[in-house]
């Protein structure tokens, strides 16, 4: 991708080589998830939800597979325009699947029996990649410092931090009156070639969902306190809420192009129990807190109060994905962490304050385009955040000591030409030397 975009401003041939790539792959990539829909058991496919993607999905399928070949800058413009439509028009439907999930999963008898893992994960890898390329092919004609398409040539690793801990700890203030500290380390210069809506998402979610376990189980020490002193339920006794311990996070660079950010909590750990369900999408550990106060973990998945069985909450997952158009709400025209890195006045990015591709705020975008920060959604954070780092050959991993707290291991790796090509679907289906990026 690097590679192909470099001065892809200057030349037409490679605009049109890129539009005729992505009019080539969407239509076949659209037909893949359409089987996969097509195959799913009868009670999921006719879920309303599930049949409204279902619906787009076709209905894009068929404009696009129609679309005569791109020969020319007017033909590429008018592509563009149609793409940004389908790009718009898709960018509920992860709350539509989320939501289809959890109704699914609510049905007595075969709810438990669905296991759709597997099938989540080839739908939004997918959608990852469409956006993708898609993005990267709608910008990749505008010349801008530090960036060539969607991606930051040299995008500031701790400014991408420092924003995600400014959201992070306002939402956390809104939701719960309080937020623990965020102590950062590590070499405090080093870049990376990355999307930066990709990298603010997943420094997000791993963040919410730390702070949210200290909170709790800073809570349920209080309680279990309070308690003890045998004033439960009496104001007379109350205990003065303690000390929360802060949320540390380090950043290091490794080796072989690959650079990891370690999150680490003391939220209580993740229970054993658990351990092995927090990928699966649509668990959540909030609503379990209550029985089991060191349950609570930054692993935990993006979860929703009064969760139901099988660890189903109410609420819509956040809307990854949903199209990196509006600009950032944190400052003005600022997005992703652009906002951070004018701040801090370190200029590694450059021309991050009108980044094309967007930031977190779209990728938190909810139905109608409203924000939805959030503590807590339908358990998605997790396991998408996990897809995001896998997608450019990075990896998520978590380390956890039930009782005491949780590491999250987001490695990253750098987005050089000879170290990334862009994907297909299903390997082999499209010889490497056809794709542009």
């Amino acid at each position: 991708m690097l590679s192909f975009g470099r001065n892809a401003w200057n030349d037409p041939d490679k605009v049109l080589k890129s539009a005729r790539y992505v009019q080539r792959e969407l239509p076949k990539r659209l037909a893949r998830r359409l089987l996969d829909l097509q195959l799913l058991p009868y009670i999921v496919v006719t879920n309303p939800h599930i049949k409204k993607v279902y619906n787009q999905y076709y209905v894009s399928f068929e404009t696009l597979r129609r679309v005569p070949t791109i020969k020319t800058l007017e033909d590429n413009q008018d592509f563009c325009q149609l793409l940004r439509q389908h790009l718009d028009s898709h960018a509920p439907m992860l709350d539509s699947l989320a939501t289809g999930l959890r109704e699914c999963k609510s049905k007595e008898l075969v709810g438990s029996c669905l296991h759709m893992d597997s099938f989540f994960d080839s739908m939004l890898r997918s959608r990852i990649s469409r956006r993708v390329i898609a993005e990267q092919h709608l910008h990749i004609n505008n010349k801008r410092p530090a960036f060539i398409g969607i991606i930051c040539t040299d995008l500031d690793v701790h400014d991408s931090i420092d924003f995600a801990v400014q959201k992070t700890k306002q939402v956390c203030m809104e939701t719960y009156g309080t937020a623990p500290d965020v102590v950062v380390s590590g070499d405090p210069h080093v870049t990376i070639p990355y999307i930066p809506a990709h990298l603010d998402y997943m420094l997000y979610e791993l963040l919410k969902n730390a702070m949210r376990a200290v909170v709790e189980q800073g809570r349920a020490q209080q309680a279990a306190r309070q308690a003890q002193a045998g004033g439960a339920g009496n104001p007379a006794f109350s205990c003065p809420p303690p000390k929360l311990p802060p949320v540390h996070v380090r950043v290091c660079p490794g080796v072989n192009g690959t650079l990891t950010i370690r999150i680490s909590d003391q939220g209580g750990g993740v229970a054993e129990e658990l351990i092995d369900k927090v990928w699966s999408y649509g668990f959540t550990t909030i609503g379990r807190n209550a029985q089991a106060p060191s349950g609570g973990s930054s692993s935990s998945s993006s979860s929703s109060n009064g969760a139901g069985k099988d660890g189903m909450g109410p609420d819509v997952v956040e809307g990854l994905g949903s199209g990196m158009v509006q600009q950032m709400a944190a400052g003005a025209g600022a997005s992703g962490s652009a906002a951070a890195a004018t701040s801090t006045g370190r200029g590694g990015s450059g021309g991050r304050r009108q980044q094309p591709g967007g930031g977190l705020q779209v990728l938190m975008r909810g139905p109608g385009g409203h924000s939805r920060y959030q503590m807590a959604g339908l358990g998605f954070g997790l396991p998408l955040s996990r897809l995001y780092a896998r997608y450019f050959g990075g990896d998520l991993r978590l380390q956890t000591i039930p009782g005491y707290g949780v590491d999250a291991y987001l490695t990253l790796r750098r987005l050089e030409e000879h170290e990334w090509e862009e994907h297909v679907d299903e390997p082999g289906t499209l010889p490497i030397n056809m794709a542009p990026y």
